[in-house]
């Protein structure tokens, strides 16, 4: 049987498959970039206006040149291995030939849509720390062929890594990579996934085109319901009520029903695999994602609820791992939209340090931050309605409500803030509606920093920041000898840990 060198050693074309794809991707773009000039070739065609068509035909010209070029690009795209690196040579009028050494490649990542899916294809993404986006992306390969590309550039990887770490006399070893699936989303987890999502977001959007809508289709609205209700008693029933509040019943449901699908769509079949090198992360129906990130390079790990998903003792987790300030951040990430405590427990232990991840002593932030966000959330602004009362009287009593509703959550959000720390790894907690939970490698972060504002100088408080490769962790309002005792012991673990994650 040919092996994986053999077989790529010499240039190599990606599958047919890749014409259709590529030909879509230049009609997305010809449609996204020329949509207006196209929209007012229809206007002016049905005008007559002669200046509008001659506008429709140079985009279609245009779009004629891109589908073209497509196909050109195909024929025009070959990669192979060559010398311990990965070689991408394209062009049509202009050839680049791109070198990217095995240690340079982070991951090596699958997408697939359906027609990838239809003819057993996949789109293979190679990024690079500190690349802003996918360095190399072949469009379209069998999935055997990709998977065994894959296999063979991350294992002579490692060896190339564990050779620079070895001494001359010691041998390197090959160890089949076994991978364990910890986490599987099935359709009933789904279900709960799109119960529990914000809907705020979509209920917004489609408020805003509904009523754009029924503003720009006629002015008449309430008129016309009005005669349709003529038979009701018109003290009893105001119209325009009527009209907004059937418009917000029609626009919750059609949310729902939209998170339910999407969440379904993007996460069918969830699976999240636990091997030597980390984690991967297969999901989607339509469009089917596979994401890898490093073990080693995990930087945060983030869990985290809101009051439906506490009935299903559910959690959104979140693995960040390190990656440059240029670089896309969502490639530095595995979401996984729903999963339970002995899951995300599973997880943490097989990226960290299993005997670390324990219980600790939970230490609060000072009461002060309590007082200050009630004194400027709640009272200043309770105190402010309060002095309308000239003007609406005893209405303005309503804002009592306000500064009542900001103690009540001030001091939910004060009893979850709290931080843990042991010699290993420090958990940041915090929350108000729900729970969010941060947990962090000491000697992975790269800068600490005790910041203090004018208040914190008096009161002698300060907050700290703990910066990583993949984000920050914040501690606010705890003590100065606290904060900079924290800071020195951070410092010196990660002067003297010995460890290497890059």
């Amino acid at each position: 049987m040919e092996s994986t060198a053999s077989k790529f050693s010499t240039p190599q074309r990606q599958s047919r498959v890749a014409i259709g794809i590529i030909l879509i991707k230049f009609i997305r773009l010809t449609v996204r970039s020329f949509w207006p000039i196209l929209l007012s070739y229809f206007v002016g065609g049905r005008n007559n206006d002669t200046f509008g068509a001659i506008i429709g035909y140079v985009a279609i010209g245009f779009a004629a040149l891109n589908l073209a070029g497509s196909v050109l690009t195909y024929f025009r795209f070959y990669f192979y291995l060559e010398d311990g690196a990965i070689v991408i040579d394209k062009g049509i009028l202009k050839r680049t030939k791109t070198n990217i050494p095995f240690e340079r490649i982070q991951t090596i990542n699958f997408k697939q849509n359906i027609l990838h899916q239809m003819f057993g294809v996949v789109s293979l993404e190679i990024d690079t720390a500190g690349a802003k986006k996918s360095e190399l992306t072949i469009d379209a390969l069998k999935k055997e062929d990709a998977e065994a590309l894959r296999h063979f550039i991350l294992s002579e990887k490692e060896q190339i890594v564990t050779k620079e770490s070895a001494s001359d006399d010691e041998a390197v070893e090959t160890v089949e990579e076994v991978e364990t699936v910890i986490l599987h989303l099935t359709v009933p987890d789904l279900f709960k996934v799109g119960v529990s999502q914000n809907h705020l977001k979509s209920m917004g959007l489609l408020f805003a085109f509904v009523f754009s809508i029924l503003n720009e289709i006629t002015e008449d609205i309430p008129e016309l319901v009005a005669d349709e209700l003529s038979t009701y008693n018109s003290e009893i029933l105001n119209t325009g009520w009527v009209i907004f509040l059937l418009t917000s019943i029609l626009v919750i449901i059609i949310s729902f029903i939209y998170s339910l699908i999407t969440t379904l769509l993007s996460n069918y079949d969830l699976k999240l695999s636990i091997k030597k090198s980390g984690l991967k992360l297969v999901k989607g129906l339509l469009n089917r994602e596979e994401t890898s990130v490093n073990k080693k390079k995990v930087q945060i790990i983030s869990w985290s609820d809101n009051p439906i998903r506490m009935l299903f003792k559910m959690f959104t987790l979140q693995i960040e791992q390190a990656s440059s300030a240029e670089a896309d951040q969502l490639k530095s990430k595995i979401r996984v939209p729903g999963s339970y405590q002995s899951q995300v427990d599973s997880v943490i232990r097989t990226v960290f340090p299993a005997e670390f991840y324990r219980q600790e002593v939970k230490n609060p932030v000072s009461i002060l931050l309590k007082y200050r966000l009630i004194a400027f959330l709640g009272v200043l602004p309770t105190l402010a309605g309060l002095a309308t009362f000239y003007f609406i009287e005893w209405q303005a009593l309503y804002f009592l409500i306000w500064g009542a509703f900001i103690w009540l959550m001030t001091s939910i959000y004060y009893r979850k803030r709290s931080f843990e720390v042991n010699d290993e790894l420090l958990k940041n907690n915090r929350g108000t509606f729900g729970h969010h939970y941060e947990l962090t490698q000491l000697y992975k972060i790269q800068a600490v920093e005790v910041k203090q504002s004018w208040y914190q100088r008096r009161k002698q408080l300060a907050t700290l920041s703990l910066y990583t490769a993949a984000g920050s962790v914040k501690i606010p309002f705890i003590g100065l000898e606290q904060a900079e005792s924290l800071e020195n012991f951070i410092l010196y673990t990660i002067e003297s840990d010995k460890r290497e994650w890059m």
